[in-house]
């Protein structure tokens, strides 16, 4: 009987997948989704690192091993991420027991799906014509910056509405947010990288805050403790 159970469950998400439907959410994700909620949490680290350097008593003209502390900070933020994104892929594609159904929400939602590579194509072929854009019209760093986040939230919110991906909506807001707050702090470059570690922070919020109202609701439909 359970075999037959699972191909009638493998058809209902081939059918869902071939419709463009999310889908639906089983009991037995519960367990796997309440142990990852807090992951996203770890993007607060390169936020730290970059409000850590803005406020440092430090002279920012002075090299040290060869680079200025914001080089370092640079540095150091892109390793953190570098980190986490391989530490995220890991996770979508261990072999450690989950549900087929959330591997393949899982990849769907981190754009490791062919829905998801499409769209980080899309994605990329849009910011690089505002990269061509921006040059031909000289716009000026400051507004070619904001604008660039705007460009990507507002990306990854129509994706996030259409997909019914809501996950993107973790960086769609704080995208959106530091945005449109630079024109508020333009000129004041301390400030301008403490808003930009915020805006990592926020994606992190951001994140946890979606992953654990996705378990509560999931543990209302199911009843689950």
């Amino acid at each position: 009987m359970k075999p037959e159970l699972d191909r009638v469950k493998s058809d209902l998400e081939t059918m869902q997948k071939a419709l463009g439907l999310a889908p639906s959410m089983g009991r037995e994700w519960i367990q796997w989704m309440r142990r990852d909620k807090w992951f996203s949490l770890w993007w607060c680290l390169p936020g730290f690192i970059l409000i850590a350097a803005a406020l440092l008593p430090l002279d920012h003209a002075q090299r040290y091993g060869g680079l200025v502390p914001g080089q370092w900070a640079g540095l150091l933020v892109a390793m953190v991420m570098l980190g986490i994104t391989v530490a995220q892929t890991r996770k979508v594609m261990a072999n450690d027991g989950r549900p087929e159904g959330l591997k393949r929400e899982s990849k769907r939602v981190n754009g490791m799906s062919a829905e998801g590579l499409w769209f980080g194509l899309a994605l990329i072929v849009e910011v690089l014509l505002y990269f061509l854009w921006a040059k031909e019209y000289r716009v000026a760093f400051e507004p070619f910056w904001a604008g660039l986040f705007i460009l990507m939230g507002s990306s990854c919110l129509v994706a996030a509405v259409s997909a019914r991906a809501w996950t993107l909506l973790g960086w769609a807001i704080p995208f959106l947010g530091y945005g449109l707050c630079l024109p508020l702090v333009q000129g004041h470059g301390k400030v301008n990288v403490i808003l930009f570690g915020m805006m990592f922070i926020a994606v992190a919020m951001s994140f946890s805050f979606i992953a654990v109202m996705q378990v509560r609701i999931l543990e209302r439909q199911h009843g689950a403790d």
